[in-house]
């Protein structure tokens, strides 16, 4: 291991070639024409947001999984799936394939970490060098005392080492990047003959039309009504009062029908995207994500980061909890912003989930390393303003990446606090896994660097075999105190669904 969390040294003549694009990409333009999995991780944000948001926005990474080096790492039903290519079973030093495992989701990843050569950082400022992308789903909290439940209709976790990307920044760069290594120099060939060939497809994924493309309403139905929520969340004050919890987030799902007519969208074009591209238009995020992976759909539109590791160790997470949304009418909207700042519901949640960040932080960072940068600041979006703190740490050599993902996972902000009581009586209250949503998406870099978004605001698309529309879930909660209302609780489920539904044509039913 090195100082990089397990990362070994690159193989001789092994590097990322790069290619400075002289124009910025349509990233959306250029998932749409990639084979069939890609892992888009989009960040924007509208003009007028705050510095802070504008530094977590910079960097977009469009992923590409059909390398000669790809790989996957795949966790269902409690077994670990890896895939290789003959160039990454030499390029991971022997890792073959395996058709499920018994190895624990984290176990397995802190692993393949550890074999994945490392890679400097290519472009000054973007900590992604190449490495493993994809999502790590809320379930595996199980894995860290979590209840033990799997997903439904999906993997658990899906991660791709991925040798080729595009990497953008929102002050305009462009860059196309590409694994090569002297001991493989037809994949070598292969890859740098498409560093050469990167352009941005003439007609764009959305059709040219990136306005909300319907203005009528169709139902997303509640998995539960609205009555049988807002009892739910008197359970949960009941076992707040009871003393055993301090504050539980407790969430619900909204079944979405697709509104998108395919017939409007070009036959080989992936709906979907076009749908992903339309919200994005509407609602610019830092965490953006847009994942094709074998029969998953992901849109997330999420302005929370979970955990961001850079390769030195340094560490920093930043919760949201508290959530006002925005009024047309500037007055409305500043008196929502101030009421929000002023709120003494609204800190406690807030500070409560930075006690149980630096808790899980401290499980692995330098004694003495963690504190608190910001607390309870609010940021202003397109549809909400919202309260985010800052915690930082730093990590001693030699840490595992995963070993720290894993001690903070699932993103405190999604459990509540204690956090394995929270999650046990969330659990019983909401009936049924979360799968994607309130887990993490983003990347871990071959330099080891980690960036993780926790998954909110996020539509979740599962096909059938045919391609056909299986499921099309949405997570949607919010953090309990003995202070909450039910009512209000259960109207701020509602804020939290309006910038995805509004743009694929939804509306809530509950």
């Amino acid at each position: 291991m090195d100082d990089r969390g397990g990362l070994t040294a690159a193989p001789p003549a092994a590097r990322i070639e790069v290619r400075r694009l002289t124009t910025p990409p349509d990233l959306g333009a250029l998932a749409a024409a990639a084979g069939p999995d890609v892992v888009w991780l989009d960040s924007s944000v509208p003009a007028g947001s705050p510095a802070t948001a504008h530094d977590r926005a910079r960097w977009s990474v469009l992923a590409l999984t059909d390398g000669p080096f790809a790989a996957r790492f795949r966790h269902e039903t409690r077994r670990a799936f890896v895939e290789t290519t003959p160039a990454s079973h030499a390029w991971f030093g022997g890792v073959a394939t395996v058709e499920g495992s018994d190895g624990p989701a984290f176990a397995v990843l802190a692993e393949l970490l550890a074999r994945t050569p490392v890679l400097p950082e290519p472009v000054p400022g973007c900590g992604f060098a190449l490495g493993w992308v994809g999502f790590l789903g809320y379930e595996l909290g199980r894995e860290s005392g979590g209840v033990d439940r799997t997903a439904e209709g999906h993997a658990d976790a899906d991660l791709r080492f991925v040798d080729r990307a595009v990497v953008t920044d929102a002050t305009g760069g462009a860059w196309a990047l590409a694994l090569v290594a002297g001991a493989e120099p037809a994949a070598s060939a292969r890859n740098r003959a498409w560093l050469e060939e990167v352009t941005t497809p003439v007609t764009r994924a959305d059709g040219g039309d990136a306005a909300p493309f319907l203005p009528d309403t169709v139902p997303a139905t509640g998995r539960v009504t609205r009555t049988a929520y807002e009892t739910a969340v008197d359970a949960c004050r009941a076992e707040i009062r009871a003393g055993n919890a301090f504050q539980v987030c407790l969430t619900t799902a909204f079944a979405v029908p697709q509104v998108l007519q395919e017939a409007r969208v070009d036959p080989a074009t992936d709906p979907h995207l076009v749908e992903y591209l339309r919200l994005r238009a509407t609602d610019p995020v830092p965490f953006g994500a847009y994942l094709r992976l074998g029969p998953l759909r992901v849109a997330s539109r999420s302005p929370e980061r979970f955990l961001r590791i850079d390769a030195a160790g340094r560490v920093s997470a930043e919760p949201i909890k508290g959530t006002r949304r925005r009024s047309d009418d500037p007055v409305e909207d500043e008196a929502a912003r101030a009421e929000l700042a002023a709120s003494v519901k609204d800190r406690a949640e807030n500070v409560m989930i930075v006690d149980l960040l630096r808790n899980d932080l401290l499980r692995t960072a330098v004694p003495g390393s963690v504190h608190v940068d910001r607390l309870c600041a609010v940021e202003t979006y397109a549809s909400v303003h919202q309260m985010v703190s800052t915690i930082g740490a730093v990590l001693p050599e030699g840490t595992s990446r995963a070993a720290v993902v894993r001690a903070a996972f699932p993103p405190g902000s999604m459990t509540g606090a204690p956090k394995i009581r929270a999650m046990a009586i969330a659990d019983r209250l909401e009936g049924g896994p979360r799968g994607v949503y309130s887990g993490a998406i983003g990347y871990f870099s071959a330099s080891g660097a980690v960036d993780l978004s926790v998954v909110i605001r996020t539509l979740v698309t599962v096909l059938d075999d045919r391609g056909a529309v299986r499921s099309r879930s949405f997570g949607a909660g919010g953090a309990v105190t003995w202070s909450s209302v039910a009512a209000d609780e259960a109207d701020e489920v509602e804020t939290k669904t309006r910038s995805v539904f509004a743009g694929v044509g939804a509306t809530v039913r509950w």
